[in-house]
């Protein structure tokens, strides 16, 4: 079970997600190139035994123009994982429009599991609610917006994967964010228990393993990002994503190695 969220502030924009997830401890993958950098999903996010963990699409990402977007789970069914259209979002999209646009073609041609999806850009904020082929994309003329495990404009189901933490971990994500201006805010916000253990980071049956914050500012993407409950481990890597003309083999390694796991820095 996740939180998600976006942010804008006087310096640019924000885009963050707790990765909640069935075990204590987790290693993410990773995918930068020279136009998108995400981090990968994970069909299997329930599972107990990391050697049966299937890796597809994006749980959250990046573009070199500027597009943000993350995802979570609502309810697991037959079909797509949702991660897959969060890396569509951000291979086709150049800003949120064309970003919706494309999620919305893939989801005609396929059904996928239930997931939320919050996407930002300099200029625009929305969600996208997916439930097998059925989509329901929303501009947000607010700065801020918060999304947990459960459909807003699409409505709650009993058969819904979390019917018991997913409704106050929105209300108090959402709280905070009224009064957020800043990136601490965000930060203080992924190390909150306003709900006591099942809190925004969560010590349940699941555990927050990843906390992570997009900060865009002009031209340049970093990820603000800690392994671990954020509440034990408040120190996070602040790494620069070498976009454009940053990139190349030498700086996707470097990244890799500053980033918090403890695999091996190897691509998918």
């Amino acid at each position: 079970m996740c939180t998600t969220g976006a942010l804008r502030t006087d310096s640019g924009y924000l885009l963050f997600k707790n990765k909640d997830f069935g075990r204590s401890g987790f290693e993410d993958r990773l995918v930068i190139e020279q136009d998108v950098f995400g981090i990968a999903g994970v069909e299997t996010w329930a599972g107990t035994d990391p050697n049966l963990d299937r890796f597809s699409g994006f749980s959250l990402g990046a573009n070199r123009h500027g597009l943000l977007c993350c995802d979570s789970n609502v309810r697991t069914i037959p079909g797509l994982n949702y991660d897959r259209l969060t890396e569509v979002a951000l291979r086709e999209g150049a800003d949120v429009p064309s970003g919706v646009a494309a999620v919305e073609r893939a989801v005609r041609r396929d059904p996928y599991v239930w997931g939320n999806l919050v996407l930002i850009d300099q200029s625009n904020l929305a969600t996208v609610e997916v439930r097998g082929r059925q989509l329901k994309a929303t501009m947000h003329p607010a700065d801020r917006i918060a999304r947990s495990n459960h459909h807003v404009e699409l409505g709650v189901t009993p058969e819904d994967d979390d019917t018991v933490t997913t409704g106050p971990r929105l209300r108090s994500a959402t709280d905070r964010l009224r009064n957020a201006r800043s990136l601490r805010d965000i930060f203080e916000l992924q190390e909150s228990h306003d709900q006591g253990d099942s809190g925004i980071c969560n010590h349940t049956s699941y555990d927050t393993v990843y906390s992570y914050v997009f900060e865009r500012r002009g031209a340049s993407t970093t990820l603000h990002v800690t392994q671990g409950k954020p509440c034990e481990n408040p120190g996070r890597q602040a790494l620069v994503i070498p976009f454009g003309p940053e990139w190349s083999p030498g700086a996707a390694a470097e990244f890799r190695t500053a980033y918090p796991s403890a695999r091996l820095p190897t691509a998918v």
